[in-house]
């Protein structure tokens, strides 16, 4: 099971799910970026498109935070030529 950062309904992820070439294997806490299909009212996650390693967090508020720190890291960031 994914837990899903909008708060919404956890993903089930199955063992059809494809992952990137080299991908490393999934490990509790490590963040993806995958698509998914309802049906029936439940997530699968369909592909996973991004892996990458948690830093051992596992603690849904930590990840968050790290996540929504990162975002707003990239939304000040300013090229000025």
């Amino acid at each position: 099971m994914v837990w899903c950062e909008d708060q919404g309904p956890l993903a089930f992820l199955g063992p059809e799910v494809t992952y990137p070439k080299d991908a490393p294997l999934l490990q509790c806490g490590d963040e993806i970026v995958f698509s998914f299909e309802l049906r029936e009212g439940v997530r699968y996650v369909r592909d996973v498109l991004s892996v990458t390693e948690g830093n051992g967090a596992h603690d849904p508020q930590e990840i968050i935070a790290r996540f929504h720190d990162t975002r707003e890291r990239e939304r000040n960031f300013r090229v000025v030529a």
